[in-house]
């Protein structure tokens, strides 16, 4: 994981390159899925999350100025709330598909635990 931070710290650039690409291509998921949303939704979540940890990886970069000032051990509520958001709208099309009017519970506790 130490390889993957330092790697994502040192390209920041190239990362957002690639997620902004990855990100454009969703936009031509709908046509290859369209009898489920459940496949495009999965794909923005999972990119969703992969964004969200890159942005937490460079935004925890300890400075040159204040070596200590990222603190690691920290437990990382942002970067949680962030994944909780991008999983909600999966949460609800699955449930949708699968449990009908039902689904409001999973949202219900979707919404508790953010």
């Amino acid at each position: 994981m130490e390889a993957y931070k330092t790697w994502v710290r040192r390209n920041k650039d190239y990362v957002h390159s690639l997620e902004s690409l990855a990100n454009g291509l969703t936009w031509l998921l709908p046509e290859r899925f369209s009898t489920s949303e459940i496949g495009p939704e999965a794909v923005t979540a999972i990119l969703g999350i992969v964004t969200a940890i890159n942005e937490h990886i460079i935004d925890t970069t300890p400075s040159e100025r204040h070596p200590g000032s990222a603190d690691p051990s920290s437990f990382p509520y942002g970067l949680c709330i962030s994944a909780l958001k991008d999983l909600e709208t999966l949460v609800e099309v699955v449930a949708e598909q699968y449990y009908g009017d039902k689904k409001w519970n999973f949202i219900a506790v979707t919404e508790a635990i953010k």
